[in-house]
């Protein structure tokens, strides 16, 4: 069954700052992290996991219904999952386009409740994964989200959102566009 997620891909002046805002974070920790790449790097909206191949084309048809406008999207701010103490992800937050995401992640919601989807159970919180925490070391993590939190990010117009699927691998994974759908 395929591994299913639906996000906001990120504009190429994101991706292009990626490696360089990696590279300087990595020398801030002992901490064994998965660090994100630049071509799977992207703002989830709804995470579908293992999904029956027969139900992407309902899947599809009812995102296509999901209305929204374009919007503004730019990066600012960081912090960690569960929190800065103890971290299992390193995240990037939004200063401009929050709001507008997390409508749209709420109508996605809505359009796959229609069709039996599970709805979530944890509120939507829009941020942009930096890395995951393997193996946790001991140190102190807040220069790290200082440092992130340092960094200047473009603003960019989110003009659709993305069905992908998501292929693990040892070296990472690929994902795969499925479908886009754009703004009204």
């Amino acid at each position: 069954m395929p591994r299913l997620f639906i996000g906001i891909g990120l504009s190429d002046a994101y991706r292009k700052v990626l490696n360089p805002c990696i590279q300087g974070l990595s020398r801030l920790t002992d901490a064994s992290v998965n660090w994100s790449k630049p071509e799977t790097w992207h703002l989830t909206l709804k995470f579908l996991g293992e999904t029956d191949e027969a139900r992407i084309p309902t899947i599809k048809a009812a995102l296509a219904a999901v209305d929204f406008s374009a919007f503004t999207l730019r990066a600012g701010g960081a912090g960690a999952f569960p929190d800065a103490k103890r971290p299992k992800v390193i995240w990037l937050g939004l200063v401009e386009g929050g709001e507008q995401a997390a409508a749209l992640a709420g109508s996605i919601e809505d359009a796959l409740a229609a069709i039996d989807t599970p709805r979530e159970k944890k509120p939507f919180r829009p941020h942009l994964t930096l890395g995951r925490i393997r193996k946790p070391a001991p140190g102190d993590w807040p220069p790290v989200l200082d440092a992130v939190a340092a960094h200047e990010w473009p603003p960019f117009t989110v003009t659709h959102f993305t069905l992908w699927q998501s292929t693990l691998a040892p070296k990472g994974a690929t994902h795969t566009p499925l479908a886009e759908f754009s703004a009204r």
